[in-house]
């Protein structure tokens, strides 16, 4: 019984002793594996140091170049602010540079705009123009016509007055003096027959106006009233017109061609009332002419006489 028991402490401690060695075994290649680790770290340690010490090689150049650099950099300094004005130049000649660029597109585009407007304001000042001048024109036409007419009405008026004066006044003697200017004029290189001639030509004129209604004009728009006021104050007219060619001399002539044109200013002007009646200037000549020649005639008539008494 005691042997068994010993059998199994024997087996018990040989088993035991087996794990023990195996253990011990594997503790030994663990120690050498650590063994090599430690051998490898110790050569990476001793590389690591090496490195360490060339980095502080380095370093040290390093805080050399450094200090040199500060040294030059103290130097440098002063340019500092030349450096920094130089780059706000350059920042900003590029901001102007972008700005002229802007400003240009927008220049372009606002002169096409002025371009557009200035041909607009061009052709409305153009317009404006043309109206403005043509009503200046019109204007000045009416004013001109209105002075026109004013001096017109003045010279009648004057041409009245005169005429007045004379009739109220009576003609002086200065009007025969005349006469004899007018009948010296009209006699050279005329004859009696010619004298006749002209005279029958003058009448025949002066009947043909009366035919023709050329004596006298008038406003009026109804007919009969026109042509009876025309009637009235043609009538008056050669009535005064045949008074002055029977009362006409050699000597009168002058005083005679004045009555028939006071005649004919006064007429007219009292023809105003009757819508702007008048007897018409050509008519007026006619009867001047008449008078005229009815006195040379008689002048051609009496100058054979006095050839003959001398």
């Amino acid at each position: 019984m005691l042997s068994i028991v010993l059998l199994v402490l024997v087996g018990m401690l040989s088993g035991v002793l087996v794990v023990t060695l195996n253990k011990l075994k594997s503790l030994r290649g663990n120690l050498d594996v650590l063994q090599d680790n430690l051998d490898h770290a110790r050569h990476k340690l001793t590389e690591y140091e090496q490195q360490v010490e060339d980095s502080d090689y380095e370093l040290s150049q390093l805080r050399v170049q450094v200090s040199g650099l500060r040294t030059t950099l103290d130097k440098y300094k002063k340019y500092q602010e030349i450096c920094e004005i130089e780059q706000y130049v350059i920042n900003r000649t590029l901001q102007a540079e972008n700005f002229v660029e802007m400003t240009k597109v927008d220049a372009s585009i606002m002169v096409d705009d002025i371009k557009g407007y200035i041909e607009r304001v061009k052709a409305f000042v153009e317009d404006y123009q043309t109206k403005a001048i043509q009503k200046v024109d019109q204007q000045a036409r009416e004013k001109l016509q209105r002075y026109y007419k004013q001096a017109e009405q003045e010279y009648r008026l004057q041409d009245v007055v005169s005429a007045l004066e004379h009739k109220i006044h009576g003609y002086q003697q200065g009007f025969s003096l005349a006469a004899r200017d007018v009948l010296t004029e009209l006699i050279d290189g005329y004859q009696e027959q010619d004298a006749a001639r002209q005279l029958q030509e003058i009448r025949q004129q002066i009947e043909q106006a009366a035919q023709n209604k050329k004596v006298a004009k008038c406003n009026y728009v109804d007919e009969d009233r026109r042509n009876t006021t025309i009637d009235m104050i043609s009538l008056a007219f050669n009535s005064r017109a045949d008074l002055y060619l029977s009362r006409l001399t050699i000597d009168n002539l002058g005083l005679m061609l004045q009555a028939l044109q006071d005649d004919f200013h006064l007429i007219n002007y009292k023809g105003q009332d009757l819508s702007q009646a008048s007897i018409q200037q050509s008519y007026l000549d006619l009867r001047l002419q008449e008078l005229k020649f009815a006195a040379l005639l008689l002048e051609l008539k009496k100058v054979p006489v006095l050839t003959e008494a001398i």
